[in-house]
């Protein structure tokens, strides 16, 4: 067996030590690939730092992963089977990472853990044929093959399943997994927020299994009450920030129109490619492209918050939740108030948070007192406040060319809610 490493500086980690299968996995071109994504989508428009890719993210979760299986005692089986769902778990993320999530929903009832799958399993390539002579590096499936990997096991550990060992797959998908532990802390320093700052050694040393299931002991209620206040607020001000927003949904706008589009394909592209890519299509689509390169945006026309809203309100909302009913309001929209078409785009965000982060309203921790295993509602409140909170703080949002925005502010409410 070969004793070569490899270290990768990381900035919040440290050094990563990679060797055996994991020194394949970095070199396959399903993690290389992720150098080229955006770990953020448009974030940088807001906050100049977040350029991070989702290969840093990849390679942080293994890193933690491992802490967390040293911590826990895991034996060495377990321990590479965890690393290793936890490198390959955002693999099959799409350009602007959850940005286009929506467009594969709806077209195609895919999501990036679907093709996460496909790709563990060998289903299709992220490459194209012209691109095969110059890779050489085998795939993630070949690469799984060579070292006796159980794919299903991988997949069920991504995808939060429980089995007989079900810590297993809370290490990774649970209220309080090293996922979302790395990008906290990782999106928080490269956008220089302080929302992020987890005191994430504490929280290893509070790690325990009770019964075959992940649980922190009660001196470590701390330590976990800052992680769910870090996860809300990274949301609220980051992750779903108006203007990020705002550039996602022009992107997605300029995907749906695009004549005979297939999605599927568009999620094997780089941020670049896709980009690159729409300028070559119908006018919108590079016009859209241009507005995102040079950051000229799309406003905020009209905006309704979930506490204004009464009965009829409400059931308008449930309305708009249908993809095919919101389109139908914006063209709507457009025709009379004689707007070209795809510039008058309205944002139901619920879903889409919840296509994003399933796991944005779990508190349902363990917490172990002695030998009293307990939730963790039974010691804090902030379990409680943390599921109330509203992501974000807008229920509808319309939004345009600000050339529109007066006379899309005068009408909207008449037009939706009417």
């Amino acid at each position: 067996m070969s004793n070569e490493s490899k270290t990768i500086r990381d900035p919040i980690h440290g050094d990563i030590r990679l060797e055996g299968l994991f020194l394949d996995l970095i070199e396959a071109p399903e993690i290389q690939r992720l150098y080229n994504i955006k770990q953020l989508g448009f974030a940088h428009l807001v906050f100049p730092g977040a350029h991070h890719t989702r290969l840093e993210h990849s390679l942080g979760t293994y890193h933690m992963a491992f802490q967390a299986a040293e911590k826990l005692n895991l034996d060495i089986d377990e321990k590479k089977i965890i690393a290793c769902a936890a490198m390959l778990h955002d693999i099959g993320h799409g350009p602007f990472s959850h940005t286009l999530e929506s467009i594969l929903k709806e077209t195609l009832n895919v999501d990036h853990v679907d093709l996460t799958e496909k790709l563990i399993f060998g289903d299709y390539a992220i490459f194209d044929n012209k691109e095969k002579e110059f890779i050489g590096s085998p795939s993630v499936f070949d690469i799984l093959n060579k070292h006796s990997i159980d794919q299903k096991e991988i997949i069920s550990i991504i995808r939060g399943i429980t089995n007989k060992k079900p810590y297993l797959s809370q290490l990774l998908n649970s209220a309080i997994d090293v996922d979302q532990l790395d990008y906290l802390i990782r999106d928080a320093y490269y956008t220089g927020v302080a929302y992020g700052m987890i005191d994430i050694e504490r929280f290893l040393q509070t790690l325990i299994i009770d019964n075959n299931m992940l649980a922190v002991r009660k001196k470590g209620v701390g330590v976990v009450e800052n992680i769910l206040m870090a996860r809300t607020l990274m949301y609220s001000s980051v992750y779903f920030h108006k203007t990020v927003r705002i550039a996602e949904l022009m992107l997605s706008k300029a995907i749906e129109l695009i004549n005979d589009s297939e999605p599927f394909n568009f999620f094997k592209m780089t941020d670049a490619e896709l980009i690159n890519e729409l300028k070559k299509m119908g006018s919108f689509q590079h016009e859209i492209a241009t507005r995102l390169k040079y950051r000229k945006l799309f406003k905020q026309a009209y905006v309704t918050l979930g506490s204004s809203l009464d009965e009829k309100g409400i059931n308008v909302i449930k309305k708009l939740d249908d993809v095919k009913f919101r389109r139908k309001k914006e063209q709507e929209l457009e025709e009379l108030l004689a707007i070209p078409p795809g510039h008058v785009i309205i944002d139901v965000p619920r879903q889409e948070l919840l296509q994003a982060e399933p796991r944005i309203d779990l508190t349902d921790i363990i917490i172990v007192d002695e030998n009293e295993a307990k939730t963790l509602d039974d010691y804090t409140p902030i379990a409680e406040a943390v599921r109330l909170r509203s992501i974000p703080d807008w229920i509808v949002m319309v939004i345009t060319d600000e050339k529109y925005r007066d006379i899309v502010a005068g009408n909207a409410e008449k037009i939706l809610f009417d």
